[in-house]
C-alpha cells in the first residue's frame, strides 16, 4: 500500500512541477484527480486492515483444505448399486454394494427364486496380488 501511497505523492509533486495554476481548468482537473487518487488508497488500505483482522491466513487455509477435504471425501463415498436379471421371471433386482460385498445370494421378490451372486471381477482381483 506504501507503494501506491509514494506513486500518488509522486505524480502531485509533478504537477505541482508544471506550474500548473491550481485555479485554471487544467489544474482543477489534476487536482481532483490526484485527490480522488488519494482517497482510493487510504480506501484500499482501510479494507486490507479490515481483511487482516477478520481473516487470519492460517485460519483461511484450514478452511481452504477442509472445503478440499470434504470434497474428497464425498467423492470416496460414492456407493455403487449392480443390478441383476432373475433368469425365472425376468424381474431386475438392484442391490447396493453392502449386499452384493456381504450376501452370496439373492431373493427375487417376484417369484421366490434363489439368484447367486457371483463377483466375476473376483477372479481378477485375486490375480493382481
Amino acid at each position: 500500500m506504501t507503494n501506491t501511497i509514494k506513486k500518488i505523492a509522486y505524480l502531485r509533486g509533478l504537477c505541482e512541477g508544471l506550474g500548473i495554476a491550481e485555479e485554471s481548468k487544467e489544474g482543477v482537473i489534476l487536482k481532483g484527480i490526484l485527490d480522488i487518487l488519494d482517497d482510493m488508497a487510504d480506501d484500499m488500505a482501510m479494507f486490507a486492515e479490515i481483511l487482516d483482522e477478520e481473516i487470519d491466513d492460517d485460519e483461511f487455509d484450514d478452511e481452504l483444505d477442509d472445503d478440499f477435504d470434504d470434497e474428497n471425501e464425498a467423492e470416496e463415498e460414492a456407493e455403487y448399486s449392480y443390478a441383476f436379471i432373475c433368469p425365472n421371471c425376468g424381474q431386475e433386482l438392484e442391490v447396493d454394494e453392502d449386499v452384493f460385498e456381504n450376501e452370496t445370494e439373492l431373493t427375487c421378490p417376484a417369484c421366490g427364486n434363489k439368484i447367486p451372486i457371483i463377483d466375476e471381477f473376483a477372479d481378477f482381483d485375486d490375480e493382481e496380488k
